[in-house]
């Protein structure tokens, strides 16, 4: 959830009883090229969070790509230094931060999109694996695997602890993760939409007015015969996100068949009425709410909002009902 949460936000999900997690640019509204500024406000966010709560809380590690090695480097440094609870890593191998992280006492809970990436987290010693569907927004990887087929066979391919995440939005996403061998959930596009979240209005207004068929994938997977750019095609290719005028202009750039990195040249670029200011588009939607040319990272569970509530009343309406749906389950069984 880069640029979409804050100490604020990290600590009413803890206080309410999930586990807060602090993501990249948490709390920023502005862009930095210096690797130590950016784990210096890192660094700040934990502090800030200390002082919410006193409930776990976790910090979002990325595992690098290419030029971003000095950025991850230094928000895993921050992160053990400052002694944070567990750590969420994304975006790569479960070998690359697991030893560092395990060593400085945390709890790891790595993402992975196949069962064969959860075997490998697993073999890395992660305490745990969260599932990224397809139906989530932002990355969810070349696959394509839903949830209901991907948590399942992570479940039966490892024996750590499972947590579902991808187009989870409400107690019925919980409870039917649960049945299929999960341990929790993991959600992201329904805790935009809500009170503590900082990005703009007109974000969080965008959602709750969506529909699931609103999102699209970008680029996911590699075409057929065609010698391309891997790195530029993780960028691009496993990206949902809302339709809008930027995301129509990639879809339009895809259809005229241009290569990857003619569409990864787009993608990157300004948008226009910008000039003069350091921007990307994944920034422009939360910190000045543009919706129509920012890229909006949104899962399919965004047809499951309908409004915009505090992390306490939206985490203790999905466990209310989750038990309600269970007792249910159980009375139609018979069972007191």
């Amino acid at each position: 959830m880069a640029w979409v949460n804050s100490a604020e936000m990290a600590a009413a999900v803890s206080n309410a009883g999930g586990l807060g997690t602090l993501g990249p640019n948490s709390g920023a509204t502005t862009i930095t090229r210096d690797p130590h500024e950016v784990g210096e406000r890192m660094r700040a966010q934990i502090k800030k969070v200390r002082e919410l709560t006193n409930k776990p809380f976790a910090v979002n590690v990325v595992v690098p790509g290419p030029g971003e090695e000095a950025f991850s480097e230094e928000t895993a440094k921050v992160v053990i230094e400052e002694g944070v609870p567990a750590a969420i890593v994304s975006q790569g191998s479960g070998r690359v931060y697991t030893d560092r992280l395990k060593q400085a006492g945390m709890k790891v809970l790595h993402v992975v999109g196949t069962p064969k990436h959860a075997s490998s987290a697993e073999a890395a010693g992660v305490d745990a694996v969260i599932t990224s569907g397809t139906e989530g927004g932002g990355h969810s990887g070349f696959d394509q695997l839903t949830t209901f087929t991907l948590v399942p066979q992570v479940v039966d391919r490892v024996r750590i602890p499972v947590i579902a995440g991808g187009g989870v939005g409400d107690a019925r996403g919980l409870v039917a993760a649960l049945a299929l061998g999960a341990e929790g959930i993991y959600m992201g596009t329904r805790f935009i939409a809500v009170q503590e979240c900082p990005v703009h209005q007109n974000w969080k207004q965008l959602l709750v007015r969506s529909e699931a068929t609103d999102t699209v994938a970008i680029r996911h997977g590699r075409p057929a015969g065609e010698l391309i750019d891997v790195q530029a095609e993780m960028r691009l290719g496993s990206v949902r996100c809302l339709r809008n005028e930027y995301v129509e202009k990639l879809l339009q750039l895809e259809a005229a068949g241009k290569s990857p990195a003619e569409v990864m040249e787009f993608f990157l670029s300004p948008p226009a009425g910008y000039e003069g200011k350091e921007v990307s588009r994944a920034m422009i939607p939360a910190v000045y709410g543009d919706i129509v040319e920012g890229g909006l990272g949104t899962g399919q569970a965004v047809g499951l909002i309908r409004d915009i509530p505090t992390c306490q009343e939206l985490i203790e309406r999905i466990t209310v009902e989750a038990e309600k749906i269970l007792d249910r389950l159980y009375e139609a069984k018979g069972r007191p």
